[in-house]
């Protein structure tokens, strides 16, 4: 795309030329001839003069001077990954279907859908328009899989399980696995029943051997936009409301309820049935105790509580060894004294 083009989809103030054409994005440091780079900080930046990118995106406030034309706009690293999908869009490959794949006969595959090698499709499944299916992938019996996904390298979906649109599930993730249920009997664990489902909702992306368990007697349920890194596990009964953030490693236990645009940290651990409301922002290695409920705000340690309290407390532990010899010192002169 031309930088004046760039400019009109970024909706950003363009000074220079935009005549030039840019091939992709980079890193401002690495960014060269037909490279699109950008700047979120003017202040964190040192010399100028050694930008070799063909274009920068700025914020509205920059006011440096620099050689080559520069797009003003309010948030420069949302515009940068804006312009970067459409620069890096995907091609298109051509639908195809591997000769090892097995299919049901009663399965219904859509149009322009790819299935790679070693794929299974049970029967009753439906695979939707432009959906992709990479090698080693397994989708079960009556699963329904919406338009344009991505699921991606020995991925498995078990049955009766519901996936919407444009969903991307990275390689090993597991949907609809039998939740972590048991009633104590007098001398064993009797499993309770997980018969339940999984909805995942449209544009939710979930990260590589991430795993996501089908509800007992209801449904687990991951609402639209919702983002979940590698390694996490969603438990039975769960339910993530939308544009939900969760990171690594992070573990959800029976029951717990994420309400939307809540922001969860890596290693976060969820005790059964507690609540998160809207908003809420939860900090790495946390832990959230059974029944708790976290209201909208920054809150971290464990157990739980807001970051304020958090810090006063943590900067009270540290002040525990000098308060020792203070008091120390006070019980010899009061000894010295009597």
């Amino acid at each position: 795309m031309k930088i004046g083009e760039i400019a009109i989809f970024l909706q950003g103030n363009l000074i220079g030329d935009g005549e030039k054409e840019i091939s992709r994005v980079a890193a401002l440091d690495k960014a060269t001839e037909a490279e699109l780079a950008f700047i979120e900080k003017p202040e964190l930046i040192g010399d100028l003069e050694t930008v070799k990118a063909s274009c920068l995106i700025v914020p509205l406030s920059f006011d440096k001077q620099i050689t080559c034309p520069i797009i003003q706009v309010k948030q420069p690293k949302l515009a940068f990954a804006k312009i970067a999908e459409v620069l890096h869009s995907k091609k298109a490959v051509k639908p195809e279907i591997h000769a090892t794949a097995i299919i049901s006969e009663k399965a219904k595959i859509g149009k322009d859908v790819s299935i790679g090698a070693f794929c299974c499709i049970g029967a009753g499944s439906e695979i939707g328009n432009q959906t992709r299916l990479y090698a080693g992938s397994k989708v079960g019996k009556n699963v329904l899989i919406g338009e344009n996904c991505s699921i991606k390298q020995n991925v498995y979906i078990d049955d009766n399980c519901r996936i919407s649109d444009n969903v991307i599930l990275h390689p090993g993730v597991v949907i609809g696995t039998d939740g972590f249920g048991y009633v104590r009997d007098e001398d064993r664990h009797v499993k309770f029943p997980q018969i339940g489902t999984v909805v995942i909702e449209n544009d939710v992306e979930i990260g590589a051997n991430s795993c996501v368990d089908r509800g007992a007697l209801g449904e687990t349920r991951i609402g639209e936009g919702t983002k979940i890194d590698n390694q996490v596990q969603v438990a039975h009964n769960v339910r993530i409301g939308k544009r939900v953030i969760i990171a690594a490693q992070t573990g959800i236990s029976g029951s717990v309820t994420i309400e939307d645009d809540c922001i969860i940290a890596g290693q976060v651990g969820f005790a059964d049935h507690t609540t998160i409301k809207k908003g809420a922002v939860i900090g790495a290695k946390s832990a959230v105790f059974p029944g708790k409920i976290v209201k909208k705000g920054v809150w971290s340690g464990i157990p739980v509580q807001p970051l304020d309290e958090y810090k006063r407390q943590h900067a009270n532990l540290r002040s525990l060894s000098r308060l020792k010899e203070e008091i120390k010192k006070l019980k010899e002169k009061i000894k010295s004294s009597e």
